[in-house]
């Protein structure tokens, strides 16, 4: 009994071990900027799947007058829909560590929904996320800022 109680600590903190070395630098929270007034807009956290894809989903909007919105330009099942809690960033497949390429993101405001790519910096404190029509240089991109939560100091 004692050695089948070791064994399956010895393989779980494997498992936990090898998951944390496996961590794509692109999952966490990121502060998105507003491209108009170089504001911050909201708290979008980025997850990878059960399948391997990369999701972002919006968890907080940072401006009051956001808060409570719905997508009442978008498309289909998005339409209507709650903007904090949205899942508007998905299918993004690994190109390399913190490259992501292939994937669709919807923009809340028009409604339209571009295909994506993102890129994380080399310090992993910024995030560049390019949404384009076609082919990635007719679209524009942004800078989203790791999240850092308010009273945590950060280290250089």
């Amino acid at each position: 009994m004692l050695r089948s109680a070791v064994f399956s600590i010895a393989a779980l903190s494997a498992f936990v071990f090898s998951a944390a070395i496996q961590a794509d630098p692109a999952e966490g929270r990121w502060v998105t900027i507003d491209d108009e007034d170089g504001s911050q807009a909201s708290v979008v956290e980025i997850r990878i799947t059960e399948q391997g894809l990369l999701q972002g989903t919006i968890v907080e909007l940072l401006r009051e007058d956001d808060r409570g919105k719905t997508c009442e330009k978008c498309p289909d099942d998005f339409k209507d829909q709650p903007i904090e809690g949205l899942t508007f960033m998905w299918d993004l497949e690994n190109d390399g560590e913190g490259q992501w390429r292939s994937g669709r993101i919807l923009d809340p405001k028009s409604g339209s929904i571009y295909k994506s790519k993102l890129d994380v910096s080399e310090d992993g404190q910024s995030l560049e996320v390019r949404g384009y029509i076609g082919v990635s240089w007719l679209g524009r991109s942004q800078q989203w800022l790791r999240y850092q939560p308010e009273g945590v100091a950060t280290t250089n």
